[in-house]
């Protein structure tokens, strides 16, 4: 693959500080491309700093567009797409759901294959997590893990509470605190021995509570676009369970975790997905969403719009 000089655009400021999924993505493929021998540049917000890579701050829209240099192959979007006549090669990465399909340019390439049907799309590349970031361990400890936004409803806190106080689970809680319940509901619930808060972790904190964990408990109840805490899962060598909204179908199968819809399911699916083998779990993810993978599909797509194929048509 010859070398190319790309530019990767993003609305916030770089790297992120807590969770940040959209971000960690951005970082992820620029560090990769670099890996490969491609030359970077990153538009992104004021204090944004990344080693190794070319930084030009930009704080809106119109900032990034003037601050893209005129010498790149390519203008990779995560955020501030451009007019539908800029002028260079380029493509947009939408990372979370739109429900205005006029606003969603052109040139866009979605993160699943559900998301990109539910978007009209057809092209869509899997986002990727660098695995050295996270721990492997086949020997786990007695407690499911739910590491999703507890203050948003549809991530399904309150539901997780409710299994975990059903089914007597240990279940630690991770993304953030009891008081993010009130919004969420299911405070009141929270109270009781077998559910354990622990506040937003990242990091070290972060590896150790999902290769430990048992499984990770994914009760949403929305389109999920993606989900890396699936794959930040499996990397662990921790299977899934998980309700069947959004991507979950596509990235969690029978050898790598198991499904449920109905509360009363959940005890048979948590018996499947405990009896995966970790090792397998660590390499479904490595083979099909890892960072250096996700960067390749990336790299392919801008050698075809490079060579002239309409991919968007």
């Amino acid at each position: 693959m010859a070398q190319m000089k790309i530019c990767l655009v993003c609305d916030t400021r770089l790297p992120a500080k807590k969770y940040g999924g959209t971000e960690r993505i951005v970082v992820w493929l620029l560090l990769e491309y670099l890996k490969m021998g491609h030359a970077v540049v990153l538009v992104a917000p004021t204090g944004t700093s990344i080693p190794g890579v070319t930084c030009v701050p930009a704080d809106s829209r119109e900032q990034a567009l003037m601050a893209i240099p005129r010498d790149v192959d390519i203008v990779h979007f995560h955020g501030w797409p451009p007019p539908s006549d800029f002028a260079m090669p380029w493509l947009f990465t939408l990372h979370g759901n739109e429900p205005d399909s006029s606003r969603i340019p052109a040139n866009t390439v979605c993160i699943s294959a559900n998301h990109a049907q539910r978007h009209g799309r057809s092209l869509f590349v899997y986002n990727g997590i660098n695995p050295d970031e996270f721990i492997y361990r086949e020997q786990k400890k007695d407690y499911l893990l739910f590491f999703s936004l507890v203050r948003r409803p549809v991530k399904g806190a309150a539901r997780a509470i409710r299994l975990a106080r059903r089914y007597s689970m240990p279940t630690v809680f991770a993304g953030g605190s009891r008081i993010d319940l009130i919004k969420a509901g299911g405070l009141s619930e929270s109270f009781h021995p077998m559910v354990k808060f622990v506040g937003k972790k990242g990091g070290l904190e972060k590896a150790e509570l999902f290769s430990n964990a048992k499984a990770l408990l994914f009760p949403i109840s929305w389109e999920e676009p993606f989900g890396l805490v699936l794959i930040e899962s499996l990397l662990s060598g921790t299977p899934v369970v998980a309700t069947p909204r959004g991507s979950v179908p596509e990235l969690i199968n029978s050898d790598v975790g198991a499904l449920f819809t109905d509360d009363d399911m959940f005890p048979d699916a948590l018996e499947k997905a405990l009896s995966c083998s970790p090792k397998h779990c660590r390499e479904w993810a490595m083979t099909y969403y890892s960072s250096s993978v996700c960067a390749s599909n990336y790299l392919n797509l801008y050698e075809r719009i490079l060579s002239g194929e309409n991919l968007f048509a």
